[in-house]
C-alpha cells in the first residue's frame, strides 16, 4: 500500500500523545478550592471572636471583682473609724447634719481610694444613720427608733428604756443601727454595696 507523503517528506505522523481535560472539569475544582477557602476563613473568624469575647469577659469580671474588693475594704474601714470614734457622739459625728458635729467630725460621706463617685465632685462612700424629722421641731432632724427600716432591725428600743417611741435618741442611744453605703462608676456602670450593722451590741 503506497503511503501517502507528509509535508516533512515520508517521515510518519507522529501521534497526539497530549490530552486536554475538559474546561468544565477544571473550573469546578477552582471552584471548590475557592469555597473550602472562604469556608476555613469563616470557621477561623468565628473562632478568633469567641477567643477576644472571652478574653473581654475575663477582663471585665476581673475589674469589677477588683472594684467590689476596694468597695467592701473602704466600707469595713469606715466602720472602724466609726467604732474607734467615743460612741456617745457617734451619731452627731457622722450624721448629715453639719449643725450638731463635734469637733473634727468627719461627716457622713467619705472617699474610697481608687473607685469612681457617680456624680463628678461626689463622693463614693456614706454613713446612713435612723434620721428622721424631729417632732419637737429641735434640731430639725433627729435619731429616731420608731422607723420601720426592718434591714437594720428597726423599730427597736435604741435607748433600754424597754419602749420605743418617736422622741429623739440622739443623746440617750445605748446602740445605734448603721449602714454604710458606696455607690461608684465602675466598668459594668453604676455599682453599689451596703453594710448594715449594729454600734454598741444589736438588742
Amino acid at each position: 500500500m503506497k503511503q501517502e507523503p507528509t509535508p516533512f517528506g515520508n517521515e510518519p505522523p507522529v501521534p497526539n500523545l497530549v490530552r486536554f481535560l475538559p474546561t468544565g472539569r477544571r473550573r469546578s475544582e477552582g471552584g471548590s478550592t475557592i469555597v473550602e477557602l472562604l469556608i476555613a476563613l469563616s470557621i477561623l473568624s468565628v473562632g478568633l471572636l469567641a477567643h477576644g469575647s472571652l478574653t473581654l469577659s475575663s477582663m471585665t469580671q476581673s475589674e469589677l471583682n477588683r472594684e467590689r474588693r476596694l468597695a467592701l475594704e473602704g466600707l469595713r474601714s469606715q466602720l472602724e473609724q466609726m467604732r474607734a470614734w467615743d460612741f456617745r457622739q457617734c451619731y452627731s459625728a457622722f450624721d448629715l447634719s453639719s449643725a450638731n458635729d463635734p469637733p473634727g467630725a468627719p461627716g457622713s460621706q467619705f472617699d474610697i481610694l481608687g473607685l469612681e463617685p457617680v456624680s463628678p465632685g461626689g463622693r463614693v462612700g456614706r454613713v446612713l444613720l435612723p434620721t428622721a424629722p424631729n417632732p419637737s421641731g429641735t434640731p430639725p432632724t433627729a435619731l429616731r427608733e420608731d422607723l420601720s427600716q426592718p434591714d437594720i432591725g428597726l423599730p427597736a428600743d435604741l435607748d433600754g428604756d424597754g419602749a420605743i417611741d418617736n422622741l429623739p435618741k440622739d443623746d440617750s442611744y445605748v446602740r445605734l443601727p448603721v449602714r454604710v453605703e458606696a455607690r461608684w462608676r465602675g466598668v459594668s456602670g453604676e455599682q453599689q454595696m451596703i453594710i448594715a450593722t449594729w454600734l454598741g451590741g444589736q438588742p
